[in-house]
């Protein structure tokens, strides 16, 4: 099977985690045995995202190469203006830009799958219907956020004649079928799946020595962009005074940690998250919304008790096996969460075990050959 993947969300040497998930998940489809070619655009209007080089490679990971072809388009970005969004424009160019890439291929893709539903589903949507094949597009939006630019309405055409939606949640599904009006025939839920082979309890002594933090603190782990909707600003003010934390913090954007004890903020490398996840005891992520949350996933393959929010949106993923529930606003509920866990050394015991046991259901080498499975009976209806 040949799969052309369009994402507007990929990794780049500037910006090393963005669309991780999607690189990995691309990289088990083709350890799956699909041919996989992703076209990932990247606006020559913001700089901060452009990364130097070939503007096509191949990349592998213990399977496959995939060839990545990264055109430069023009971003008109999202900006509301009397009467009309400059988001059509973007749209427009963005999906202009995908079509003429696609001609580089020298093969024709049998499905085209689309990342997100704007940009990216709209241009996999398109181009199916033009080389006449069918389209997938995987929603991952908690919130249909990339939808809002150009309304509920106008989605509701656009998406129209896609041939299926890959669900990341239940609750993903169902906003598909409400806001959408999707029929619940074409969508299938799958929710993200982890590198088991890469994301497992590492040497915690070694970690814990590389990141600089000594046996006797209490280390969290926290994995995301540093913003109000992951959560981060409640969990810095839940840990500010409490004796014997150390804050381990992977991700990127601005972040007060005054009075916090921070042993590391910043980037890293996909393949070196692992290494800061074994230097903690607990993962803590309060998020506020969430599609499938990758960050939990891996801290969960790690072993790592988890303190994440109450809500549907986690259901899918987590039980109280192996989380925390609390309300991700709440400063005092998320301090107690830690300080249980901080003080129960036999109860992260327990909770650890059960995370390394549920894991093995998101392994993303089984997700992928149940989604492979499932693209290839769509392409098969086309053909026949």
């Amino acid at each position: 099977m040949k799969l052309a993947v369009v994402t507007h969300n990929y990794p780049s040497n500037r910006r090393r985690m963005d669309g991780s998930f999607v690189r990995q998940f691309v990289l088990a489809l083709a350890r799956a045995g699909v041919e996989c070619a992703v076209i990932a655009p990247v606006s020559i209007t913001a700089p901060r995202n452009w990364s130097p080089g070939p503007g096509e490679f191949r990349e592998q990971d213990e399977g496959p190469s995939v060839r990545v072809l990264r055109p430069g388009y023009v971003s008109f970005s999202a900006k509301q203006l009397p009467g009309f969004s400059t988001a059509l424009l973007t749209l427009r160019s963005f999906t202009g830009c995908v079509s003429r890439a696609l001609k580089r291929l020298d093969w024709s893709p049998d499905l085209v799958y689309g990342h997100f539903l704007y940009v990216a589903g709209y241009a996999a949507v398109r181009l199916g219907t033009l080389i006449g094949r069918p389209s997938v597009i995987a929603v991952g939006e908690g919130e249909f956020w990339s939808v809002r630019p150009f309304g509920f309405d106008r989605a509701t055409r656009d998406f129209d004649s896609a041939s299926g939606f890959l669900a990341v949640s239940s609750m993903v599904r169902d906003g598909l079928v409400r806001e959408l009006a999707i029929p619940d025939a074409k969508i299938r839920v799958f929710p993200n799946g982890v590198n088991l082979d890469r994301f497992r309890p590492g040497n915690g002594t070694e970690a814990r020595r590389r990141f600089g933090i000594s046996d006797d603190r209490f280390v969290i782990a926290f994995v995301g962009h540093f913003d109000r909707r992951k959560g981060l600003e409640f969990l810095l003010e839940a840990v500010r005074g409490l004796p014997g934390i150390a804050l381990l913090l992977v991700g990127s954007g601005h972040a007060n940690t005054d009075g916090c004890p921070v042993v590391f903020k910043g980037t890293l490398p996909h393949e070196e998250v692992p290494v800061a996840l074994s230097a903690a005891d607990a993962f803590v992520l309060p998020t506020q919304v969430e599609g499938s949350c990758n960050s939990v996933l891996e801290a969960m393959a790690c072993g790592l008790p988890i303190v994440t929010s109450a809500g549907r949106y986690m259901d899918d993923i987590v039980d109280s096996n192996v989380a925390l529930r609390v309300d991700p606003r709440n400063v005092h509920a998320i301090r107690e969460a830690v300080v249980t866990l901080m003080n129960d050394p036999a109860r992260r015991k327990s909770m650890s075990q059960a995370c390394l046991e549920k894991a093995k259901q998101f392994d993303i080498n089984l997700r992928a050959r149940k989604v492979t499975a499932w693209l290839e009976e769509l392409a098969g209806s086309r053909r026949r």
